[in-house]
């Protein structure tokens, strides 16, 4: 069996760039509205 090779501790996470964070954004945002609607419309029907 090969052993996987491990990064140190400290090069482990990498921070987040700009885009990344505005991506993370633009798909979480419209999914938890979406997923508030949704909620709220199943429960006056």
């Amino acid at each position: 069996m090969t052993k996987k090779e491990h990064l140190p501790q400290e090069e482990e996470w990498f921070d987040l760039l700009p885009a990344e964070k505005k991506l993370i954004g633009y798909s979480l945002g419209p999914g938890i509205v979406l997923l508030v609607v949704l909620v709220l419309a199943t429960r006056i029907i």
